[in-house]
């Protein structure tokens, strides 16, 4: 598969069980939702008439700044498309730079963030040089919204590109 554009739409249950603060400096995350394909074989970019795969991952982040963090996020699930008839098993591991627009006593606190990591399609997790994409560049944005003084729910859209 050449130039795929992956779009992991990170919603709904994603939640972090240490929210950052300057005394607070590390958060382990819970994520889980749901990808679209977008490449050489079709397009399921934001459509709602066709299934979504799943996908879910931990996370780990790093209080860097009142506005920026790092945050390591891992993932296994699947990706596919019903009008290109494929379904592909993926593992991605990114590390992402996140830009908080609201400092971090804010009950919401939107973002941006950039990074990059490794991509693997395969249903078994071995490294070979044809399933794995190691430069998979990816950007995109969210918010954190405080369910309590130490419990955030995270909202999130990805896009990650591979050449794969």
């Amino acid at each position: 598969m050449k130039k795929i554009l992956l779009v992991c739409l990170c919603f709904g249950a994603s939640f972090y069980a240490s929210a950052q603060t300057p005394d607070k400096k590390w958060s382990i995350g819970l994520h889980g939702g749901a990808t679209q394909y977008r490449g050489d074989l079709g397009s399921d970019f934001y459509k709602t008439n066709v299934p979504f795969y799943g996908f879910g991952g931990l996370s780990l982040s790093t209080y860097l700044g009142t506005h920026l963090d790092l945050n390591l996020l891992a993932t296994k699930g699947e990706i596919g498309s019903p009008l290109a008839s494929f379904r592909q098993d993926i593992t991605t591991a990114t590390l992402n730079l996140r830009f908080h627009v609201l400092g971090p006593s804010a009950f919401v606190r939107p973002y941006l963030f950039v990074g990059g990591g490794a991509m693997l399609f395969d249903k078994n997790i071995t490294i070979t040089e044809k399933k794995v994409d190691y430069i998979a560049p990816a950007f995109g944005l969210g918010v954190n919204v405080k369910l309590g003084p130490s419990v955030i729910l995270n909202v999130q859209e990805t896009f990650l590109y591979t050449s794969a």
